[in-house]
This record gives structure tokens, sequence and C-alpha cells, in this order.
């Protein structure tokens, strides 16, 4: 990934990545953005998507939708 720094180096949580021209666009219908994840979350995240026969950014996409719909409140 892009925005990830080289092994030891530190950063604080919630320190934001910058993007660089031509990492992000938008479209009417989807964003693309880069997404830094810690290794293991990553390979998890990949494992499952290739099980699904899947890419790693629909299987974000629907967990992020379910994720959403269980914090909506009852209505």
């Amino acid at each position: 990934m892009s925005g990830c720094r080289s092994p030891g180096t530190p950063r604080q949580n919630g320190e934001s990545v910058s993007e660089l021209p031509g990492e992000a666009w938008e479209g009417d219908d989807c964003v693309r953005r880069t997404v830094v994840l810690p290794v293991g979350l990553a390979e998890r995240l990949a494992a499952e998507a290739q099980r699904r026969g899947q890419s790693v950014s629909d299987l974000l996409a629907e967990y992020a939708e379910q994720g959403l719909r269980r914090g909506e409140p009852a209505g």
C-alpha cells in the first residue's frame, strides 16, 4: 500500500496519511481512496475475499453496509 511506512517507523493512533495526486478519485457511483490496514487484518480480509470469489473492495463495502445497518436506530 502506498500510504504504509517502512517497518519500525512509529505511527500514532488516528494519524492521517496524505493522499498523493492520482491516489483518489470520485465518480457518480463510487469513490476510490487509499485505506491503510494492519497487516493481519488485511491478510484476513484478502483470504475471506478469495474464499468468496470477491474483491477485497466488495467485501469491505459489504461489511461496512452491515455495520452501518446495525448502528441505525430501530424505527
